[in-house]
Order: C-alpha cells, then structure tokens, then sequence
C-alpha cells in the first residue's frame, strides 16, 4: 500500500494563533520526528471574502482569492506515515509522550489554543507527484 497522507485542519480560539504556531514550529515538529510523522507542509487558511464572485468560462470556474485575508486563526498541517498501522501507531506514541503532555499544558496555561478540528486520510493516486 501507498503511503498515507493526513491533512489536518485547525480551527483555534479566538486570538491563539501566534502561540499555537509557537508551539508547533518550537516543539511540534521535532516530537513529530521523534514518533514517525513526517510533516510536509503548515499553512494558514484563507478566508475569502462573501462577497468574491467566481468566474465562469467554458474552461472551468476560478474563484480570485486576491482580496483572501489570512492570519485569522485557522491553520493545516499535512504529513505522511509508511501505512495505516504506522500511522495509528505514531499518533497513540505522540499523544502519550509525556514531553508532549507537558508542552500541551504549558501553552495552554490561559486556555485551550484548539477550538475544533477535522482530520482527512488520503492515499495517492499513481498520477500523484506525492507518493
């Protein structure tokens, strides 16, 4: 079996995205390393405006993102594990590592950085340049 991607998307409390980029690109990502999960990308998630307006022509639509706002407190993470086993293996690892309890609840001291989240699992298709 190919590879298994993860796409996860965070939606944080007002006000903590600062601190929960702190948190990842100071502890986050070396922890990953420590449990198998290899990161492949971090991003703040745009909101485009209510009022853009698509563009349609025979070709396909285009929705502009030119007027898109970022740094509002949304952001997703993409990494990868060797199988469905390692993945699930890797994860139980990190969320049990007491390092990582620890640096959870530092940061978190006035209050939880995560209002919710929503996790998605791919697998790459052969025509993928990620594999």
């Amino acid at each position: 079996m190919p590879r298994i991607f993860e796409f996860r998307t965070y939606d944080l409390h007002p006000g903590k995205l600062d601190a929960f980029k702190r948190r990842f690109s100071e502890h986050s990502t070396r922890l990953f390393a420590r449990h198998g999960i290899t990161l492949h990308g971090f991003f703040e998630i745009g909101q485009i405006p209510d009022g853009a307006v698509e563009e349609i022509s025979g070709g396909g639509i285009v929705l502009p993102i030119v007027d898109a706002q970022f740094g509002q407190d949304r952001v997703a993470y993409i990494v990868s594990f060797d199988s469905p086993q390692q993945r699930d293996d890797a994860w139980r690892s990190f969320v049990a590592d007491p390092e990582w309890e620890a640096l959870r609840a530092a940061s978190e001291v006035d209050g939880p950085l995560v209002a919710g989240e929503s996790t998605v699992v791919l697998t790459p298709d052969p025509v993928s340049p990620m594999q």
